[in-house]
């Protein structure tokens, strides 16, 4: 009988081959797929982290915050989380940090520093960037609690919202979900490393009786060899993950400053006029709730930073100078008459029924006039609907107007000339009974009633929009550019009181 030697063994060779290539192939992307879970992985579990950390406390009835304006810096910033301690009464103290009831806005919380005592058991509270101490003392019975832990940064969304800044939250989405997919890279490695090993153990049972051939031994340590160092990437890639999170907590409490380093002591109060970014000790305690307020008291840049709670910052047009200036003489900006105004950099908003206008300006003897505040319709160039505007004419003559079917007007006598090279404060008002009335250096030059505003929505301008249709307005449409000196520009969704106009004029610029 005649025997054949039939080769048995080729096909298992074969196949160890196409598994062999597929584990190289996996090998060389396994790197690169576990770096970007593992960093995915960390960045993830440290906003979980920092997110738990924030709010975890207010189980035990804690009060945790978010900060939204700039009157603690430098230790304690816009988008921090603060969370306040309970504490009793009695062992509040000078120098601590207050989460207390806002005494100027209704259902509102303020984080300030005890800074002095009042009359009785109250309290006087100051911001640590702010110049002065905060005009409303509080009682002790409106303390929340003293601020114990600051969690950096954690609470930005929350300003972006505030501030309409839609673009940046739209980008932060965009990441968390780039980080979201790369935390899940490698998750097909290890499905594929869990699935091979079985199929190579298959392969290795069913080659067992033909193992004689070289190319198939070699083949299968070579698998043996890339699957063992596969299996080792997945246990460093777990331990890398849990090593990352930890660290990147570590890196939590160290930036978080512990538990109360932030809240230690008072954050010094001095400007470098030489180098300064911003003149921190002019910066105003705000408490009439403008929709934003500029007092060009940065050192240099295009940037009003808005000391409003809202963040309404604003930029300078190529038109406008900054003129430097000290604590004791505040710093201002001067437009040019032809292209200078400062955008309020917030997308559109309804116009209010009722509001307040105001600023300091100086006009110099050959100024041309021109926009100081209005709402128009349009964020640049000429509005086609505008008022709600103060302005003044090419002789110096300051009005402040609305228009709903027709205009309302309130100016200044014809024979008083404001271009006189000195700094007056002007405002304009409107209550929600229509009335409208015209403030110059805190007195009330006149009022008129039946006056109302447009129902428009679009932007708040300063420096600069259509006066088209107007009385006393400058000679051409050229001119509707502002021509002098601003300081201290603010807007009001609701009709200040003359006492409130006054008090701003006697606190200076």
């Amino acid at each position: 009988m005649t025997t054949y030697d039939v080769p048995r063994h080729t096909p298992t060779a074969s196949v160890t081959v196409v598994g062999t290539r597929r584990r190289e192939a996996s090998a060389g992307l396994g790197w690169a797929r576990i770096v970007v879970g593992v960093l995915s992985r960390t960045v993830l579990g440290t906003l979980v982290g920092l997110l738990l950390w924030a709010a975890v406390p207010a189980v035990v009835g804690w009060t945790p915050t978010t900060v939204m304006t700039g009157s603690m810096e430098p230790r304690i910033h816009p988008g921090d989380v603060v969370v306040a301690k309970p504490v009793a009464e009695s062992s509040i103290h000078r120098g601590q940090v207050l989460l207390f009831q806002d005494p100027d806005r209704a259902d509102h919380l303020r984080l300030h520093r005890y800074d002095d005592n009042g009359q009785g058991t109250q309290i006087v509270t100051k911001g640590d960037a702010n110049p002065a101490a905060d005009s409303t003392p509080i009682d002790r019975s409106a303390v929340v609690g003293v601020g114990y832990l600051r969690v950096p940064y954690i609470g930005t969304p929350f300003v972006w919202a505030a501030g309409h800044q839609w673009g940046h939250l739209l980008v932060t989405g965009s990441v968390l979900m780039l980080l979201v997919l790369g935390a899940r890279a490698d998750r097909p490695l290890r499905r594929e490393l869990k699935g091979e090993g079985g199929a190579a153990s298959d392969l290795e049972d069913a080659a067992a009786p033909v193992a004689l051939d070289p190319a198939s031994r070699r083949g299968r340590r070579l698998a043996r060899r890339r699957e063992q160092r596969l299996r080792r990437l997945r246990g460093a890639a777990g331990s890398l993950a849990v090593a990352g999170l930890v660290g990147g907590l570590a890196l939590t409490l160290v930036v978080s400053g512990g538990a109360g380093a932030a809240f230690s002591s008072q954050a010094a109060n001095q400007s470098s006029f030489a180098a300064a970014s911003a003149y921190d000790c002019l910066m105003p305690a705000v408490t009439d709730s403008p929709v934003f307020s500029y007092g060009y008291n940065e050192g240099s840049g295009t940037a009003a930073l808005d000391s409003s709670s809202t963040g309404r910052a604003g930029t300078l047009s190529s038109g406008v100078a900054r003129v430097s200036g000290t604590c004791g003489s505040s710093p201002y900006v001067t437009l040019n008459g032809t292209s200078g105004s400062v955008a309020t950099n917030a997308p559109a908003v309804t116009a209010p029924t009722a509001f307040t206008i105001e600023s300091w300006i100086n006009l110099p003897a050959n100024s041309t006039g021109g926009k100081i505040i209005g709402f128009g319709n349009q964020a640049t160039g000429l509005s086609g609907s505008y008022d709600r505007q103060l302005w003044v004419s090419g002789t110096g003559v300051i009005t402040v107007g609305t228009y709903n079917g027709g205009t309302k007007t309130v100016s200044t006598a014809t024979n008083k000339n404001y271009r006189d090279g000195t700094w007056h404060h002007v405002a304009g008002t409107l209550t929600t009974g229509g009335v409208l009335t015209l403030y110059v250096d805190g007195v009330a030059i006149g009022s008129i009633t039946g006056a109302a505003g447009e129902p428009n929505t679009g932007y708040w301008r300063v420096g600069y929009d259509n006066l088209a249709g107007w009385p006393n307005i400058p000679a051409s449409s050229a001119n509707y550019w502002f021509a002098g000196s601003l300081d201290d520009t603010a807007v009001y969704n609701s009709a200040l009181p003359a006492a409130t106009i006054a008090q701003h004029v006697k606190n200076g610029r």
